[in-house]
């Protein structure tokens, strides 16, 4: 069923606008830390099968570190 915009229930007050930013705000942390640990266990897994050292193991997570800067966390997608 489409939902069209008449159809969304309305903020009556300021304080119903904050509980909905409140809620969209725990919910996109709640995301992004789902992202960040299926990132980090997908490296842990290429580590681990390819035998990496410990030194490769930080290279690794420092160009990780770098690309999630670089693209505003489009690396995760």
């Amino acid at each position: 069923m489409r939902m069209t915009r008449q159809d969304l229930p309305t903020a009556n007050t300021g304080t119903d606008l904050l509980a909905m930013l409140a809620r969209a705000t725990r919910e996109g942390k709640a995301a992004a830390a789902d992202l960040c640990a299926t990132r980090l266990e997908k490296l842990a897994t290429y580590a681990v099968n390819e035998g990496l050292t410990s030194a490769e193991i930080i290279e690794l997570i420092r160009h990780e570190s770098e690309a999630i800067n670089s693209k505003g966390g489009a690396a995760w997608n």
